[in-house]
């Protein structure tokens, strides 16, 4: 019998038993109370309220009560906790057919081991029990009106989660990389559950791309929603999610409903959209022939320079491409419910234009290309059907529509052409100082639509109270329709061919992501203080991929995106992709006195992906935690009022491509006899043996709290080791097949410090101040690449623009190497570097990560009374390079930047700009690329209930934010965090990237 029939046919015949035990067993009472801030008297909101020993726990209303059902008769030990509370824990006696009264004051606490954390098996548990390091946000004590997006929320705000915000476009994603980077082939993206389920969460691609940067559908999800989000940081927390979670996971919990009246809320917001920039002026001087004169050549004696011209065409007004952007939002909610349904739901709408304008500078019938419109709804359900079974469902839809314009890379990006171009008068007047006609930026128009659909059925059974069955099942659809076109009349009729009356280009995607999971729990007390839980199940995924493309052109007057006016050059083509993976898992934990923990578990996966010689993969897992500071032996003081100690060890992985080790053919014309006949070539050989990517993982740390609590430290230390990383290993050549294959032959490590400090110093009944501070230092390094066929190691792995980076051993991935300036001296005396002065280095040499290893997040919050709250976030990363590819084009290839031109240049600048013109190393514009930014700041005022009553309000605030406000660096580029490839896995850099815009926001909060 296979392990997947056991497993269910376990849980079958454990569910038989247990409906007949549950019979025989004896009554059961009811315990309900209030939970209420120990400061304030506040009633307290979502405090879980857990029945120690059993699966029995619920959470507080709107009023702060609660009401547990189905107590076994009894003594038992009852405890609240909340995020940013301390917990409490009570003994309770339950009668039979009676309730039981217990109220709870909590007191705040800078310590998190209260908070409650959704595991890979559906089961809630605490900080204090789980032995790995699990970043919480409370999404609730975020200020929201900074945040646009996803990706905003997660910047700073967990230690050893780097979030890099590639660009300023509307619409485009950020890497998010958790504990460095595992894999040199694979994605090194973390995995996204929202609600139990895994949903898509891959870069998402144009199809023709725009120079480099791509949307998010991280960035699908809304704030709003969103309740709380636990970040699982590598595979000593993550084992349980088996093969797909080397990377780590991000766990979003969205906002349910709670018993009580019905609560509506509703939120506006304006905002302002600000281009931060000050381009560079283009800067040239010319010879007697009209030659440019670069200082390079003058050293030479080879040019003299007699004219000079400069121009600003980005930042002039007459011919800026920037504008001032805006956004506006507007949603709302109800939620509330009874003891037997509670219901949230809201509704959401956004526009966003961008900072590029419409091209009215430079004429009429110029389109809108920096624009972005969405809409996202969402409706969780929850009911209890009966004492003993529940089920809850929570469905998310958003449609996006998103217009992007040519930027980065791309042959026609506005401030590629802008920056690189010679502004001579003639230039000027034909071009506004552009290296093109603006025409050919603002032709090219291209297109995202996109309708996603996330849904999910839970279903709880707690037939006996030591035993709970918990069931998901959950889909997430993902439609995109991608439009890339070139109109009838426009620039590209110059060059002929397709282009001469215009084309149309489109893919249309489909993505299904299908996730069942179902477990069981079994929680029994062998011996007084040891409560032993028991966890099994099983998991199935499917992942569905299909794609069309059409192409067309010569359109059609009148014509704008249908193929259907197309009428020449027509092209298609179809790909479909399925993965599935099947799963099972087992988990025992004892707890000692609520105070000692130890788990163990396992995973088994088997994947479509994974060569035919390859069978089930397991991941182990095991780790401790010691509320060392509950034992009687531990000293009661003030000083160090809380202490925990931990220590973990897992496994988990990364699938191959999901036809890595396939073998494929292609089909062909071929010629027998003089005759064409039907043929194909192999396309890859596939690889029978090829497996996951195993990512190993230990951590120790400890958490302490000092001063009764009112500060908090979390210390870790972390070492992960990836093996079998894939590689596509050289093969010898031979007639009609590959010259490779994907082999697991790499290993990539990881190790590292985290440290989280939180701290309340100021807590009065007018004033509170609190503060977090998170730190990381991470160290990557690939440590061995693997031998090719023959058995000779593999060559470092170059790519990058110009082939600037590689993965070389001994050094982390995607590292900046270039033949390296090693000295150079105006030997002559005139104050100009020529290229003879120069002295490289005979190879390619190191220079530096594009990957931050140190990180450090300053938040901070201040509250007046219930009136006034003011936040902010400051963000620093450092030990980093960047190549400033934008200042290296322009000084040394279009020779357009003032310090080619400079003999007063310093010289080192001239020795790199040099360096690269004559012998074509980039070394001399690797820079470092520390930076420290003023990421948010808001300010909220609670309007008085007097006034917000006169408006039928509950409740009104006004906040005014501001985000990006500020960047302190020595980088000389146009901004330090941007990368020309948005969300690619290594290949980095800036080049002609619109840096992150500033913006600020005009919010109101409204509960009536």
């Amino acid at each position: 019998m296979s392990l997947r029939k056991s497993v269910l046919s376990w849980l079958g015949a454990g569910a038989a038993v247990l409906l007949m035990a549950s019979t025989a067993l004896g009554q059961t009472g009811t315990i309900s109370g209030q939970v209420t801030d120990e400061a304030t008297g506040a009633p307290l909101v979502g405090v879980q309220v857990a029945v120690v020993g059993t699966n029995l726990s619920v959470g507080t209303n709107e009023n702060g009560r609660y009401l547990i059902l189905n107590v076994p008769a009894g003594e038992h030990q009852v405890r609240a906790s909340l995020i940013g509370y301390g917990p409490q824990s009570a003994t309770v006696t339950v009668r039979a057919g009676e309730t039981a009264a217990q109220n709870f004051a909590l007191q705040i606490s800078a310590i998190e081991l209260a908070s409650v954390v959704v595991t890979a098996t559906g089961e809630q548990q605490q900080l204090r029990e789980i032995g790995s390091s699990v970043g919480v946000i409370n999404v609730e004590d975020v200020a929201l009106a900074p945040v646009q997006s996803m990706s905003d929320l997660l910047q700073g705000r967990s230690a050893g989660m780097t979030v890099l915000k590639s660009s300023g476009g509307t619409g485009t994603g950020s890497r998010i990389r958790i504990r460095g980077s595992n894999s040199i082939s694979l994605s090194n993206e973390p995995l996204l559950v929202i609600d139990g389920v895994r949903v898509d969460n891959d870069p998402t691609f144009l199809g023709f791309g725009v120079g480099g940067q791509q949307p998010s559908r991280f960035n699908d999800l809304n704030p709003e929603n969103i309740e709380s989000i636990e970040i699982l940081k590598g595979p000593a927390a993550s084992a349980l999610y088996g093969t797909a979670a080397a990377n780590g996971v991000i766990q979003v919990t969205t906002k349910k409903g709670r018993a009580g009246a019905p609560q509506f809320r509703a939120w506006a917001e304006l905002g302002r959209i600000e281009n931060v920039v000050d381009f560079p002026t283009n800067h040239v001087a010319l010879d007697a022939g009209g030659n440019f004169c670069p200082v390079f050549v003058q050293a030479q004696g080879a040019c003299t320079p007699v004219e000079t011209y400069q121009a600003d065409p980005l930042d002039a007004e007459a011919t800026s491409p920037y504008t001032t952007g805006n956004f506006r939002t507007l949603g709302a909610s109800v939620s509330g419910g009874s003891n037997e349904a509670t219901y949230y739901v809201s509704g959401e709408v956004t526009t966003e234009d961008g900072v590029y304008d419409d091209g009215e500078s430079f004429g009429e019938g110029f389109d809108d290309m920096d624009d972005l419109r969405r809409i996202n709804v969402r409706a969780n359900l929850t009911g209890r059907l009966s004492d003993k079974l529940s089920l809850g469902s929570s469905v998310g839809f958003v449609e996006t529509d998103l217009e992007l314009p040519q930027a980065d890379n791309a042959l026609f990006g506005i401030i590629g052409m802008g920056l690189t171009a010679a502004p001579t008068p003639e230039a000027v007047e034909n071009n506004f100082g552009y290296e093109s006609p603006p025409q050919a930026h603002y032709d090219w128009i291209t297109s995202q639509d996109v309708s996603r659909f996330t849904g999910s059925i839970t279903a709880d059974w707690r037939p006996v109270p030591w035993l709970s069955v918990h069931g998901t099942g959950g889909l997430d659809r993902t439609a995109t329709g991608e439009l890339n076109r070139i109109p009838r009349e426009s620039f590209y009729n110059i060059f002929g061919g397709i282009y001469s009356e215009g084309w149309i280009q489109r893919f249309d995607y489909d993505i299904y992501r299908f996730d069942s999971n179902v477990s069981g729990t079994a929680t029994f007390e062998p011996i007084e203080g040891l409560v032993s839980t028991t966890t099994v199940g099983s998991q199935y995924l499917r992942e569905d991929f299909s794609r069309i493309y059409a192409f067309g052109a010569t359109l059609l007057p009148g014509v704008e995106t249908s193929l259907a006016g197309a009428t020449t050059d027509f092209s298609t083509g179809e790909d479909n992709i399925l993965n599935s993976t099947l799963s099972a898992y087992a988990q025992q934990r004892f707890g000692w006195q609520d105070r000692v923990f130890v788990n163990f578990a396992v995973r088994g996966d088997q994947n479509t992906a994974f060569g035919t010689d390859i069978g089930w993969i397991w991941y182990p897992s095991v780790s401790s935690s010691w509320v060392i500071s509950e034992e009687s032996f531990f000293p009661e003081t003030p000083l160090v009022s809380t202490l925990r100690l931990r220590a973990a060890y897992g496994q988990a992985g990364l699938r191959p491509g999901a036809t890595d080790a396939l073998l494929s053919f292609s089909g062909e014309v071929g010629v027998l006899n003089n005759e064409p006949v039907p043929a194909f070539t192999i396309d890859e050989l596939g690889n029978l043996e090829l497996k996951p990517e195993r990512s190993t993982e230990w951590e120790l740390g400890f958490e302490s709290g000092f001063l009764d609590d009112k500060l908090g430290l979390d210390v870790t230390y972390f070492s992960k080791s990836s093996r079998d990383a894939l590689v596509d290993q050289p093969l010898p050549g031979s007639p009609g097949g590959s010259d490779s294959r994907w082999v697991n032959l790499a290993r990539v490590d990881n190790s590292g410090l985290e440290v989280l400090l939180r701290g309340q110093p100021v807590r009065t009944d007018r004033v509170q101040w609190d503060f977090t501070v998170s730190a990381s230092w991470i160290k990557n390094e690939l440590v061995d690449l693997g031998n090719d066929a023959q058995g000779e190691p593999i060559p470092p792995i170059i790519f990058g623009l110009r082939s600037t980076q590689r993965h070389a051993e001994g050094h982390p991935l995607g590292s900046w190497f270039q033949r390296p300036i090693e000295e150079f001296s105006d030997a002559n005396g005139d104050g100009m570097i020529e290229p003879d002065e120069v002295v490289l280095g005979d190879s390619a040499q190191f220079l530096g990560s594009p990957f931050p290893s140190r990180e450090v997040s300053l938040g901070s919050s201040v509250y007046v009374s219930d009136w006034l709250r003011i936040s902010a976030l400051f963000d620093y990363r450092g030990g980093f390079e960047l190549i400033d590819f934008t200042g290296g084009w322009r000084c040394a290839l279009s020779l357009s930047c003032a310090d080619a031109y400079d003999a007063n240049a310093p010289l080192e600048k001239q020795a790199a700009i040099a360096a690269l013109a004559e012998y074509g190393t980039w070394a001399g514009f690797v820079e470092d690329a520390d930076f420290v930014k003023f990421r948010e700041l808001s300010v909220t005022l609670n309007v008085p209930q007097e006034f917000a009553r006169r408006i039928g309000s509950d409740g009104l605030s006004l906040t005014l934010a501001g985000r990006n406000l500020a960047t302190w660096t020595g980088y000389s580029g146009l901004d330090p965090e941007v990368s020309f490839q948005g969300q690619a896995n290594f290949t980095s850099g800036e080049f002609f990237t619109l840096p992150p815009t500033r913006a600020f926001t005009l919010r109101v909060d409204a509960n009536f």
